[in-house]
């Protein structure tokens, strides 16, 4: 039997458009592959944006590696000299750290201030909300979820209860609103930022460090040279990398996006068994029509090959249809989530629960080629059944009846 006969059985079998068991089951084979792939590739697309907002936005805005003190350590600047002149490192921040509590009117909330130079405010770039063009003494900037709790608006005036150079003393330290940091992550809760120099007369305090914040190309090697420069640098520092408070957020990310592909691969699973249930039915619908060949004759090779060219076609249309979906749902999967949230008057996602207030999409392409040729795989591999047992019936009996 030529190829080209070969294909335009299978063909027929699998795009009839009649209306027999055979054009039914075939249909049936495509959609439930194409609506499989179509989900995996949409939550797939979600998670792969979870993954990529984490690397790029959070940890872009917290420190790779913090090197703090609580005593007074005084070699800071050759430190940080020292440190620069090291190729792993993108950039270092001088910072002060102060616990305290922040008051509004009634309300008191318990914070941190963070105080940093202006040219590390940069790094926060278009998230500022107004843009800070004179960073001094008396500026502050909040994040907006934290803001938006206590009511406070920019030009408002915030007091903070911060410890004095004693132990046992608190001072009042009043600054004003300048700018509302608005990054869509769960550092809007908790983010207070003043200048450098406003934290300086409460070092020495309780709660109050100084240290440096350092940026390194590689963020995931943060774990690893951490521990080197722990190994180096006076054992009055302390030195943490980003793994300490969001190591656990990124794990959780990461194996939730591994579950989540696994549980859709076996759904994926589940619709190419369809495929073998369905070309069995074929089987046995076209027996005649199968018998007939092979009396004409075709062989059982030729029966075959016909069938896992139908399984081929089945699961090719099913994952180009599927991707097709796929994409359109992972790009409207945003907006929709921004109109449920219009409609029910609730958000989703909230910072103070999840990472992000927003779902993020990362569509790529290396997704939809790798889950249409597994999905094209098993529907070859689901024919195996059906073609041996088509190319297997016996002609005089089939004829027969």
């Amino acid at each position: 039997m030529p190829w080209s006969l070969r294909w335009q059985l299978a063909l027929r079998q699998t795009l009839d458009p009649g209306k027999g068991l055979s054009a039914f089951l075939s249909r049936v084979s495509i959609v439930g592959i194409a609506l499989a792939i179509a989900l995996l590739l949409a939550v797939q697309s979600v998670m792969n944006g979870f993954d990529r907002e984490m690397r790029e936005r959070i940890l872009a805005l917290i420190p790779h590696v913090q090197i703090t003190s609580n005593s007074a350590f005084t070699e800071w600047q050759p430190l940080q000299a020292e440190l620069a002149a090291d190729p792993a490192v993108s950039s270092l921040t001088p910072f002060i750290n102060a616990g305290g509590l922040l008051m509004r009117g009634q309300t008191v909330a318990a914070t941190r201030l963070t105080g940093i130079e202006a040219d590390a405010l940069l790094a926060y770039g278009d998230l500022l909300m107004p843009a800070v063009t004179d960073w001094n003494e008396q500026s502050l900037v909040l994040g907006a979820a934290l803001a938006s709790r206590l009511s406070l608006k920019q030009s408002d005036r915030v007091t903070f209860i911060l410890p004095g150079g004693a132990e046992s003393t608190y001072a009042p330290l009043t600054v004003t609103l300048t700018s509302i940091l608005d990054s869509g992550t769960e550092l809007d809760e908790v983010l207070a930022l003043v200048h450098r120099r406003t934290l300086l007369p409460f070092v020495g305090g309780a709660s109050v460090q100084e240290g440096l914040a350092v940026q390194l190309h590689d963020v995931f090697a943060a774990g690893s040279w951490r521990w080197s420069l722990y190994q180096s640098v006076p054992s009055q520092l302390q030195v943490t990398d980003w793994r300490g408070t969001h190591g656990n957020l990124y794990s959780a990310i990461q194996l939730s996006r591994d579950l989540v592909g696994l549980i859709l691969f076996i759904v994926i699973f589940v619709a190419a068994f369809n495929v073998v249930s369905s070309l069995m039915l074929v089987v046995t619908d076209r027996r005649k029509g199968v018998a007939m060949l092979m009396a004409l004759g075709g062989k059982g090779r030729d029966i075959a090959l016909v069938f896992f060219l139908q399984g081929g076609l089945i699961g090719l249309v099913g994952a180009a249809l599927g991707a097709a979906l796929g994409y359109a749902l992972a790009s409207l999967a945003p907006d929709a989530a921004l109109f449920i949230e219009q409609w029910l008057e609730v958000p989703l996602l909230q910072t103070d629960v999840y990472p992000l207030s927003f779902v993020p999409v990362d569509i790529r392409w290396q997704d939809f080629a790798i889950t249409s040729a597994i999905a094209v795989s098993l529907s070859v591999l689901a024919a195996t059944l059906p073609a041996m047992r088509a190319s297997s019936l016996p002609i005089a009996e089939t004829l027969a009846h």
